[in-house]
């Protein structure tokens, strides 16, 4: 993977090796890539020779390096999202390129020397080996779009597996006790065939807006339910779509069918930090654009799945709540209110849960969102009842926001049993320079053992995760992104992790944040 700056270092030996001595001579011992090239670049202004640029242009893949004795431990990063390890030994001037655990160790004794215990080593990746990956870095990001190509790939080459697959996922969705899309009297792909033909031309009789209510007992007795449109037109496209995907299934026929059906009725929110209210909060403590965000995202949520549904043929109003904090001494908010309808929204609302000690005494002040980590498992564990009570049923989707909430969608996902998305907004690993490695000099005002603990594991528990961009996945060819710091990192003394997400994975998807469009417009 780094065969270019193997070949660099082949060719210039000396002349790399002078410059790591240069390194290795520098009174820090810990550095990141602004760091190298400035090494660099002072020792040529020192130097009558000129530069060998083809050096530069290597030192320019060091994302890190740290000096251990006559050792100097670098990570490499040639490619976006993909880092090698080396070790260069200037006694014998000699090199090897090492295991990540390897190149952690060597910062572990950096940090502490002398002190070096065996540690708990974390790492992910076999819990991904069963999963279909993306292979190009220009496609991280892209996640829905690479699993409708993968998928139709699949359906195509073991059609048979696939069509039962199908048949069984369509049988199975239903809403309070009403069977959906399709029922048992289709078994299989030959009478599905002939059930779509048969209400095709059934439709096709018929006027393109007729409504599916005038319908709908002969599709019944022909295999399919509601949902499938709420027009004779509707219906056909969809039938359509469905007769392709178990003919000659394509991505974009599978993106088409999956984006028309319904799916999703209810969905929960979670944002438990600062103070959640629709006015009088901004520029409180922990409180500002997350809270903007939300506002916006669940009006645009609500007005997207009521036209969804709409255009199904289902006479539904989707429930939207935004699961936070109640917070009984709340100044001249309305954070102390159990429920709060937001404003322009059919049904959607506001719903508080109190934090709760070990003692089940309500805490009644503000607490930063660096404090709020021992009371998140009970806060989801209450909520859990309270969201059953709210909606009558589990929802479908549950979304976290911040490491707090997808630290309690995680819990809140598995306890209901639903599908779980994670938003960052913004992870402070990538905000403090060495912040897991210097993690114990930060303890006691951010807590970020725990917070480095809970972004693993929901990251790793979430179904799918949502981004603003693709460089807070990834990053840049020059600088890592804020989900790539979780890779491989050490906290000494604590864990290390050799594999912590795999950035890979079909779980990211970029989405950028929309506009409020009564704000800006044309």
């Amino acid at each position: 993977m780094t065969k270019q700056f193997t070949k660099v270092i082949d060719h210039h030996k000396v002349d790399f090796f002078r410059y790591l001595s240069a390194v290795a001579e520098s009174e820090k011992k810990l550095f990141v890539r602004g760091n190298m090239l400035d090494i660099f670049k002072a020792m040529c202004a020192r130097s009558d020779e000129h530069p060998v640029r083809d050096i530069e242009k290597v030192i320019d893949t060091i994302q890190e390096a740290v000096v251990i004795r006559h050792s100097v431990f670098i990570e490499v990063r040639e490619r976006i999202a993909i880092s090698d390890y080396y070790r260069f030994n200037l006694d014998d001037v000699t090199y090897e390129k090492i295991s990540t655990v390897d190149y952690l160790k060597a910062k572990e004794m950096h940090r502490l020397p002398g002190h070096f215990t065996s540690m708990l080593s974390l790492n992910f990746k076999p819990f991904y080996e069963r999963f279909p990956s993306v292979r190009d870095p220009k496609s991280i990001g892209s996640g829905v779009e690479y699993l409708n190509r993968y998928l139709s790939s699949q359906m195509f080459t073991d059609a048979e597996k696939w069509r039962k697959l199908l048949i069984n996922f369509l049988q199975v969705h239903h809403y309070n006790g009403d069977q959906l899309l399709m029922n048992d009297r289709i078994t299989d792909v030959d009478k599905l065939f002939d059930s779509v033909d048969k209400a095709i031309a059934l439709l096709n009789s018929l006027p393109e807006k007729e409504s599916y209510v005038n319908f709908k007992h002969e599709l019944q007795n022909l295999g399919f339910e509601k949902g499938l449109g709420s027009t004779a037109q509707s219906v056909i496209e969809n039938l359509q779509r469905l007769h392709a995907l178990f003919e000659s299934p394509d991505h974009e026929t599978l993106k088409s069918f999956l984006t028309n059906i319904p799916m999703i009725f209810n969905i929960v929110i979670v944002s438990p930090h600062g103070y959640f209210a629709q006015e009088g909060v901004l520029g409180l403590p922990d409180t500002g654009g997350q809270v903007v965000y939300i506002l916006d995202q669940v009006k645009a949520l609500e007005r997207a799945m009521i036209q969804s549904l709409k255009n199904s043929g289902l006479d539904v109003l989707p429930k939207i709540i935004i699961l936070t904090r109640l917070i009984p001494e709340a100044g001249d908010t309305t954070c102390n209110q159990r429920l709060e309808k937001v404003v322009e929204t059919k049904n959607t609302w506001i719903l508080r849960v109190p934090f709760r000690s070990n003692n089940t005494e309500v805490t009644n002040r503000w607490i930063s969102r660096f404090e709020i980590y021992p009371y998140i498992e009970q806060f989801a564990e209450d909520a859990y009842v309270e969201l059953q009570a709210e909606i009558g049923r589990r929802p479908d989707l549950v979304i976290g926001n911040y490491t707090d909430g997808n630290m309690a969608a995680t819990i809140l996902a598995r306890r209901f049993g639903v599908t779980q998305c994670n938003i960052a907004h913004a992870l402070e690993k990538s905000k403090y320079l060495y912040a897991a490695l210097f993690w114990k000099d930060l303890e006691e005002q951010y807590h970020f053992s725990t917070q480095f603990t809970a972004d693993l594991i929901a990251m790793n528990a979430a179904d799918f995760v949502i981004t603003s961009s693709y460089q807070e996945i990834a990053g840049t060819e020059s600088t890592i992104g804020q989900y790539e710091s979780y890779k491989a990192f050490t906290m000494p003394e604590l864990y290390r992790v050799e594999n912590g997400i795999n950035l890979f994975h079909p779980k990211f998807n970029v989405v950028s944040p929309g506009v409020n469009e009564k704000i800006y417009f044309p």
